[in-house]
């Protein structure tokens, strides 16, 4: 006959003796759910005291949100970054008091890379400010004489800004850095030898209307 407590006690006690990291872990991330809705919360008044949330009505920022389809309030954004911030430290203590060591790591290589993330976005959004802001400053410098041409130039601007923050974004994030080194590089000289064709070739002329145009402005 077969003895079921002898059976079914081990596993019993390896259960109740278990019960208290189970316990403690539910009860960690019950108190990171709570903690990091009122992280949220305080991330996105404060986002809106500091008028952080201004910067999204940038035409620059506007343009760049609405490519990547993004309709989400940038405060919004941010408060939900901080929230899963939070949130994952009490998953990953909740994961070592229940000895799962192994999704304790992971997790912590997620949270360890966010920083870098986060690095990479800044580098991002600075790009697209400051793209935008020297294309107006090279429209407005060409004046409207030729506005097809104080277009070419400004976008050209923009987008020689853009590839330089993205490439800077690409690095941080530690992505192949020693290919992104030499596209560096290599786009560089590409834009100074298409520049210098570009002057000692036929577009000579147009080069130095522009740049006596420009200097003429200035001097005044």
């Amino acid at each position: 006959m077969i003895d079921y407590n002898s059976l079914f006690a081990p596993i019993f006690n390896s259960f109740v003796s278990y019960l208290p990291n189970l316990v403690t872990a539910a009860a960690l991330v019950i108190i990171g759910l709570i903690i990091s809705k009122w992280a949220k919360t305080a991330i996105i008044r404060l986002a809106v005291i500091t008028r952080l949330s201004q910067l999204s009505k940038n035409p620059a920022i506007q343009e760049f949100l609405e490519n990547a389809q993004i309709t989400t309030k940038i405060e919004t954004i941010i408060g939900e970054i901080f929230k899963w911030l939070v949130l994952l430290t009490f998953i990953i203590t909740a994961s070592n008091v229940l000895g799962l060591a192994a999704v304790g790591a992971i997790l912590t290589r997620i949270l360890s890379v966010i920083p870098s993330l986060l690095a990479a976005l800044v580098i991002l959004f600075l790009g697209v400010v400051l793209a935008g802001f020297l294309e107006k400053i090279v429209k407005g410098s060409l004046g409207a004489k030729d506005p097809s041409l104080s277009r070419f130039a400004g976008r050209v601007v923009s987008y020689t800004t853009m590839t330089i923050f993205i490439l800077a974004a690409m690095s941080q994030l530690g992505i192949a850095s020693f290919f992104i080194q030499i596209t560096y590089v290599g786009f560089i000289l590409t834009l100074v030898l298409a520049l210098g064709l570009g002057i000692g070739l036929g577009s000579k002329d147009v080069f130095k209307k522009v740049f006596e145009d420009w200097y003429k402005k200035v001097s005044k």
